[in-house]
């Protein structure tokens, strides 16, 4: 028999685009609200960044997404993320965690490219190429898929959206 009520509370902590999103106060925003303000940005011609990370814990595996604009010359930096914790034994495994982070920011880019068509989206993922890197060896195949899809693409050092992230994986 499957238990709609833990089904319901999986979905609730999923990280889903067109669900709501937190401001850095913590106070909740629709889709909706976030997609008006994403517009008027584009509008503006800047960049819509996003980013994610995971953090393993003992019995679960905490993913983030933000999605952030960033500007010196108008003095704009501002975002807007959403978390999930996931129980799955899979996110254990490194290759696979890190693929799950790089589809959630796919997802999400995706979502604000089908709302604003003309966005420019460019999506930061937690991935090294240096040689002291652990993901290195999956760096070309992530940018490959991230690119594939039509969007920008920065790993680290260059991947901050990825770094702002990880702040609530906490």
């Amino acid at each position: 028999m499957i238990n709609v009520e833990s089904i319901d509370q999986t979905a609730k902590s999923m990280i889903l685009p067109n669900g709501d999103w937190n401001e850095v106060n913590a106070l909740k925003i629709s889709s909706d609200e976030l997609i008006m303000i994403m517009k008027k940005y584009t509008n503006m011609g800047l960049t819509l960044y996003v980013g994610s990370d995971s953090m393993l814990n003992s019995d679960h595996c905490t993913f983030s997404c933000i999605v952030a604009v960033h500007c010196n010359k108008l003095c704009i930096a501002s975002y807007y993320f959403q978390k999930q914790k996931l129980y799955e034994q899979k996110y254990r495994h490194l290759e696979k965690k890190i693929l799950k982070e790089v589809d959630i920011a796919i997802k999400t880019a995706n979502y604000l490219k089908e709302q604003i068509p003309k966005a420019n989206i460019e999506v930061h993922i937690d991935i090294g190429e240096k040689e002291k890197n652990a993901t290195r060896h999956l760096a070309e195949n992530a940018k490959g898929w991230v690119k594939g899809m039509g969007y920008d693409v920065k790993v680290k050092p260059n991947s901050w959206a990825s770094s702002v992230a990880d702040w609530h994986t906490k």
